[in-house]
């Protein structure tokens, strides 16, 4: 994933939503914003890959059999750990690979020495210090995802930071109309 000017959105689902409520607010967001991804869980279909896909989103799918990347013809995948980054890497050439790293800086920086697309993250749940997104974009040319949910008000503090995607709030998820909504408000903001 290259650097953006601005950020993008990066939506993540949550658990126990249906394909079709996924396609439905997925859609309407991307028509609203500019969305790039959406991160999803492994019980995803090819239909709804597919759709996803439809709609302009990289579809990237959250701590999966790597095989199953390949099998949906999804963009890519996440992880929850750095170790595995260079092995998957060999299995994924054209696909993005990503690390939620939480708030670990020493998790970040070695997944994106041994490869890695994007780092994701847990911008809020850091305790003290240096805002991490803000310490990222000074050190580092792999792209980083704000990965706490954001509204409005949070862009305050996050825009400044830099971050080259942005998690929407997880309200987005209610309803294709709540999803447009979050999305243009924030988009507003960033642009």
């Amino acid at each position: 994933m290259a650097r953006m000017a601005k950020a993008q959105f990066f939506l993540v689902t949550p658990p126990k939503l249906t394909d079709a409520q996924l396609i439905a607010c997925a859609t309407a967001a991307s028509q609203s914003g500019n969305c790039a991804s959406v991160l999803v869980d492994e019980r995803v279909f090819a239909e709804t890959v597919s759709a996803l896909q439809a709609a302009n989103l990289a579809v990237i799918i959250r701590d999966c059999e790597p095989r199953l990347v390949h099998h949906l013809k999804a963009d890519g995948m996440q992880i929850s750990r750095s170790e595995p980054v260079k092995a998957l890497r060999a299995n994924f050439k054209n696909e993005s690979l990503g690390v939620f790293a939480a708030t670990s800086r020493h998790i970040g920086m070695e997944a994106a020495e041994a490869g890695a697309d994007y780092i994701a993250f847990a911008q809020k749940s850091q305790a003290a210090g240096e805002p991490i997104i803000a310490w990222w974009q000074e050190f580092f040319e792999v792209p980083v995802v704000a990965y706490d949910p954001v509204d409005v008000a949070d862009l305050v503090t996050l825009l400044p930071q830099k971050p080259d995607f942005i998690r929407p709030s997880d309200a987005m998820w209610e309803s294709p109309a709540r999803a447009a909504e979050i999305i243009a408000a924030l988009q507003a903001k960033i642009t």
